[in-house]
């Protein structure tokens, strides 16, 4: 019983004495142990294991405790920063959009595209170089969730091409657009919802819900950012 408890206390300490209840093993084991050694030195011996056991049990025991307001603290330090983390990234990546746009509608006279044109020009506007530059990368025009935000594009209005339009611009020109990026696991992942539109405006959702968009424009009540 003594060496039994001696190795409960040993193994108790780097596991918090199994959550406590190897350690509450271990001290029973070892205050039998130490008692049947005073009692009975002879046959039965072992009393400085079982004073070690007692030991190791009880300060394993006490560090139940001690982790516990530590993890307490630190839990949702280290969650709130996960958050911020993911928001900062989903805020970057409506940014990104919208100057992907930008630069993508000075190309296309004037008008945007859905996603896939963006990080695939040529294959969208008529005698775009396959050699030329794309406006944004493939990460962002296919990713569905990304650094737990759920990631949706809202094609606004069709631009309305004539003949001569439809032979060097895109057939999916579009007049507005919307972005939105909302928490995949809403307080855990993230708490705000994020939607940037093509008059260039980045506004949040503070309940983290899907925003209502209307021909590719953010609602009027998202709290803009920029």
């Amino acid at each position: 019983m003594a060496v039994a408890s001696l190795v409960l206390g040993i193994l108790g300490l780097p596991t918090l004495g199994i959550v406590g209840i190897g350690a509450l093993t271990g001290i029973i084991l070892g205050v039998i142990a130490l008692i049947r050694a005073k009692n009975n030195p002879a046959t039965y011996g072992g009393k400085g294991v079982a004073i070690g056991g007692i030991i190791t049990n009880c300060v394993a025991l006490a560090l139940v405790p001690v982790i516990g307001i530590i993890a307490a603290i630190a839990v949702p330090s280290l969650l709130r920063a996960r958050v911020s983390a993911n928001e900062a990234v989903a805020i970057g990546d409506a940014r990104s959009v919208i100057s992907a746009e930008m630069s993508y509608a000075s190309s296309n006279g004037g008008y945007y595209d859905i996603l896939e044109c963006l990080s695939n020009p040529y294959n969208c506007i008529p005698d775009y170089p396959t050699t030329a530059p794309t406006f944004l990368g493939a990460e962002l025009t296919s990713a569905l969730v990304k650094s737990g935000y759920r990631r949706t594009f809202y094609p606004g209005a069709n631009a309305d091409l004539t003949a001569e339009q439809s032979s060097v611009l895109s057939p999916t020109s579009l007049v507005t657009f919307a972005y939105v990026a909302v928490p995949e696991n809403p307080g855990v992942t993230g708490v705000r919802a994020f939607c940037a539109d093509s008059t260039g405006r980045i506004c949040a959702i503070p309940d983290g819900e899907v925003p209502a968009i209307l021909d590719g424009t953010c609602p009027m009540e998202c709290m803009n950012l920029q």
